[in-house]
């Protein structure tokens, strides 16, 4: 697209995303909201969160896919070539995954890293062994949603994602007579993910159909490499926040009680806040000039804004009560315990935003390499605060969570915002280049 970006075609663009995200986010308090009225729901819900946060920083080479297929699917070739690759990248961790669900290590691994008991334990295997069938399932939807929002035609997405939460209730209402505990949210999950991405598929095959003829050689694994291992591990450190936030919620006095609760508030500041993740995929797709840098700072700036008022009317008024009892059935142990940490939900929100347009704008112009030294530095400020634990075992480990993770997205907003738009070694700040040749990655 060589048009210039109006507000209203990132409009137009973003707000079927926001639906899809939020009905992404609502399948996951949806599932998690079930699982709390099952027999034992402190151990199902700890499970779950366990398997589900460890699993995905494994595999999260497939959120990598997205970024990749917007930047590479150019002609017919490249959607064989580019399914190929994400094979390759996403072998090792499904087998590591594997192993973990079937073996003793598993049983192992995450009682050493995460502490809880062995009853938790039990179903985080269980749980992570069925989310290992998500993998096929989650790179044809990145190639079919990269189709999707090349064409501008992201109202197809939302369609798909409606389509997830329709096959999520079938599913819950089956699942509990086939499985028990975490499983039952795992199956879940993977369900209404293979019918979202199946239903994606189909509406873009048309597109597949009308890019052209193949022309030169397609973009070799190592330059698709050299772009996305700073991305992969920017995306594990998406999900490894949560993981390192657990292990240290692990050594807390109750750690039952804290796995479960950050699970849920994680959750629900998520289900509010995560369709911001989806400025990555906007400003890299339709940003081509410093123009268009412009009119997606004032656009991001209103989102965030949004977002904000929105985090301050559900959590800082009565609807808090009547979310974490009514809306989530918490027992009164686990709603009390949460309640100070959504509260602080609101500290995360404009860096969120932040973090994810500079994501965009930088992919956009293949300049990745930073997102690495981004994902370590987050990484390195959960582990600096979460050595606060072991001082003082008897924290809320919910208000630890945010603030931990409040405090990762203020790091990499100032280090990708650095690399935009500030000189680095003797050159000129990348935002002064838009326009230009984008070249290779760094």
């Amino acid at each position: 697209m060589n048009r210039p970006v109006t507000l209203q075609a990132a409009f137009r663009f973003f707000l079927p995303l926001i639906f899809m995200t939020e009905l992404n986010m609502i399948s996951k308090s949806v599932i998690h909201a079930f699982v709390a009225r099952l027999p034992q729901p402190k151990l199902a819900l700890a499970g779950l969160n366990v398997a589900f946060f460890f699993y995905f920083t494994l595999t999260s080479s497939t959120e990598t896919a997205n970024l990749l297929s917007i930047s590479y699917l150019r002609d017919r070739r490249s959607f064989r070539h580019l399914f190929g690759f994400f094979c390759v990248v996403l072998a090792a961790p499904v087998g590591l995954a594997l192993l973990i669900a079937l073996t003793p290590f598993g049983a192992w691994l995450y009682g050493l890293l995460f502490g809880g008991s062995v009853e938790v334990i039990r179903q985080a295997q269980q749980a992570t062994l069925v989310l290992s069938f998500s993998a096929p399932v989650l790179m044809l939807r990145a190639l079919a949603f990269a189709m999707i929002m090349l064409r501008q035609r992201t109202i197809l997405i939302t369609c798909s994602t409606f389509l997830r939460l329709l096959s999520l209730g079938l599913s819950l209402l089956v699942l509990p007579r086939l499985l028990e505990g975490a499983a039952v949210g795992a199956a879940a999950l993977v369900i209404c993910m293979a019918v979202e991405s199946l239903f994606a598929y189909g509406m873009s095959r048309k597109y597949f159909r009308d890019l052209p003829e193949p022309e030169g050689p397609p973009p070799s694994y190592w330059e698709m490499w050299r772009f996305s291992w700073p991305v992969m591990l920017n995306q594990a450190s998406d999900s490894g926040l949560a993981v390192l936030i657990n292990i240290f919620l692990g050594r807390l006095a109750n750690p039952d009680l804290a796995l479960a609760a950050f699970g849920v508030v994680h959750g629900l500041v998520s289900l509010i806040l995560s369709p911001l993740r989806n400025l990555v995929q906007t400003a890299q797709t339709l940003v081509r000039s410093r123009e268009d840098v412009r009119v997606m700072l004032r656009f991001s700036s209103y989102l965030a804004l949004f977002f904000l008022l929105l985090v301050f009317a559900l959590f800082l008024s009565p609807a808090r009560g009547f979310i974490l009892d009514r809306v989530m059935g918490l027992t009164a142990e686990l709603s009390a315990y949460s309640t100070p940490a959504v509260k602080l939900a609101g500290s995360i929100t404009v860096f969120w935003a932040c973090a994810a347009l500079f994501r965009g704008l930088l992919a956009g112009h293949r300049k990745t390499g930073t997102f690495a030294a981004s994902a370590l530095a987050r990484m390195a400020t959960v582990v600096v605060l979460g050595s606060l634990t072991f001082f003082v075992t008897g924290m809320n480990g919910a208000v630890f969570g945010v603030v931990a993770w409040a405090g990762a997205f203020v790091v990499e907003t100032l280090i990708l915002g650095w690399r935009l738009f500030l000189p680095m070694r003797g050159t000129p700040p990348l935002y002064s280049l838009w326009g230009e040749s984008t070249g290779e990655e760094n």
